[in-house]
């Protein structure tokens, strides 16, 4: 009797949570409507499909890489750049395991790495979640930075920049991600591209400054949803939402990229994180 009214009881808070949720901004709650649906049939001891696939307890598929050994294995799993005088993205030991790559005082020289292969597409019952914890090392002034998804994972390109007055140049066909111009205005900038056509470049400051500081990690989230609208995260907080930010029958890869503008500097990588839904 007590376990029936536990569960009554239970029904009624997730009704009452459904209602409040109707009534704020759905984008604060991502994915919240799965995750109640989930709970409410785990209750009743239904099997909990989630994912593109319904044929499988694991419709969505996940990559987690913490870089927790000697070497990055760039045959089978990723694909660096760098041009003459910077160094090549590679396993620093620090605690926990971290990658390092950087960037000489030679202007527009390019470091970059990506996770292969090019397979991580929108529309396989998403959302298409990306992660990563990192932090530049040495300086923040001058060149620029980017993070995110790319559709290109051999091409010696920073996917997307941005100018000192925020304006764009695409270099990837489709993109999304963050981006940051030491020099230039503050915070992070929430960027993307669709098919050649760029996006609004948009900070990142909701509840404060997101502007990096060096070798203090901060985490950042893009996901995607199936019609290639994009939400942006950093440290766990909702900034922005980006409508149409890539075309989402287009495969991507994680991308993470240094531009030189004169100052000497480095990006460590915590770790990157991926989910899916399963086709």
């Amino acid at each position: 009797m007590g376990t029936v009214i536990a569960r009554l009881l239970t029904w009624q808070i997730l009704w009452m949570i459904r209602w409040l949720l109707a009534m704020l901004p759905h984008r604060r709650f991502e994915a919240m409507q799965g995750r109640l649906a989930g709970l409410w049939l785990d209750m009743k001891n239904i099997p909990v499909y989630s994912g593109g696939a319904t044929d499988t307890g694991f419709g969505t598929v996940r990559v987690f890489d913490d870089f927790e050994r000697k070497a990055i294995d760039t045959t089978n799993l990723y694909t660096g750049n760098n041009d003459a005088g910077g160094t090549a993205f590679a396993i620093n030991e620090q605690r926990n395991g971290v990658v390092r790559g950087a960037v000489d005082t030679d202007d527009n020289d390019i470091t970059n790495l990506f996770k292969d292969p090019v397979i991580w597409r929108p529309n396989s019952g998403g959302p298409l979640t990306f992660e990563t914890r990192c932090t530049l090392i040495t300086s923040i002034a001058n060149g620029e930075t980017f993070l995110g998804m790319t559709d290109d994972d051999g091409t010696d390109e920073n996917p997307i920049t941005l100018s000192a007055a925020d304006v764009q140049t695409s270099n990837a066909t489709n993109a999304v991600g963050f981006a940051y111009t030491g020099g230039g205005t503050v915070d992070w900038k929430a960027v993307s591209v669709n098919a050649g056509a760029a996006g609004t470049p948009t900070r990142c400051n909701a509840g404060g400054a997101t502007t990096p500081v060096a070798t203090t990690w901060q985490t950042f989230r893009v996901v995607i949803n199936q019609d290639g609208d994009a939400d942006f995260y950093i440290d766990g907080r909702w900034h922005y939402r980006e409508d149409a930010a890539t075309a989402p029958a287009t495969s991507l890869c994680p991308g993470w990229a240094l531009q030189s503008g004169g100052a000497a500097r480095s990006l460590d990588i915590d770790y990157v994180y991926l989910s899916v839904g399963r086709v």
